[in-house]
């Protein structure tokens, strides 16, 4: 059965409660790691560095939730919003001393508002959000600065080869290598779309059902099926759609060779 590819799925106000329960939920993990410091608490460097991992992990995982939204239909503002209520939340809490952070979202020529979604037809995607920030800690006996950057990035690499087999069928092999910070990564999902009659212009494209899969374990998947399209001589459109480990989503499209 055909059916219009749609690529990002979209649901405005189901995007927004996301993002909010995600800043809460990174917020409550956060807040769970500053109270257990204090419960065993010595004010030393020691005690400091462990405030500062934690700090910069929560920034990790509000930039990533952020990408999470944000790669399904969310709007690029959502990453300073989340932002911005883990900075509040940092200034709010004593337990150590004082906390600042300041920071700045990526606005260049390919990212806008932090975020980065280049979803190619030449068999690359990337889906990527950027931010700089300034952190200031103090206590009692000690006192630290630094800059600090934090970019979240889940790149996709898709090929693909095809024959054909009889009629209007070809039997269509591709391989899809996903990348977390230029690093292979593992997939929770991944779905396949090929162009039934291999033209962009009329966006008719078919759900690959039951592919087979093979899983190397380091990134690359290897999947193949049949295509059954219009006629045997239209190109092979393919379109992979997947979803990485921490649930940030990213597309490819690529044009098969024959083989």
């Amino acid at each position: 059965m055909k059916k219009t590819f749609r690529g990002r799925r979209n649901s405005g106000q189901t995007l927004v409660i996301s993002a909010l329960v995600i800043s809460l939920l990174i917020i409550s993990v956060v807040y769970s790691v500053f109270e257990a410091g204090r419960v065993s608490e010595t004010r030393s460097a020691t005690t400091l560095n462990s405030h500062v991992l934690a700090t910069k992990l929560g920034l990790k995982n509000t930039v990533t939730s952020a990408l999470v939204n944000v790669s399904v239909g969310g709007a690029n503002e959502v990453l300073a919003t989340n932002l911005d209520t883990y900075v509040s939340f940092l200034a709010n809490q004593s337990y150590f001393g004082k906390c600042v952070a300041l920071f700045s979202v990526l606005d260049s020529a390919s990212y806008q508002s932090g975020i980065l979604l280049s979803w190619g037809s030449d068999g690359t995607g990337v889906s990527s959000a950027y931010a700089n920030y300034t952190l200031f800690f103090t206590d009692a006996k000690s006192e630290l600065q630094f800059e600090h950057a934090t970019n979240i990035t889940t790149g996709l690499d898709v090929q693909g080869t095809y024959s054909k087999l009889e009629g209007t069928l070809k039997q269509v092999n591709v391989t899809c290598n996903v990348f977390n910070e230029q690093e292979a990564a593992l997939a929770s999902s991944i779905a396949l779309y090929y162009e039934y009659n291999g033209e962009l212009s009329t966006q008719e494209w078919v759900p690959v059902v039951s592919p087979s899969i093979t899983d190397y374990g380091n990134g690359t998947y290897a999947i193949s099926f049949v295509a059954e399209t219009q006629t045997i001589d239209d190109s092979m459109l393919v379109s992979a759609q997947v979803y990485d480990m921490r649930g940030i989503f990213v597309l490819a499209n690529v044009t098969c060779t024959e083989t």
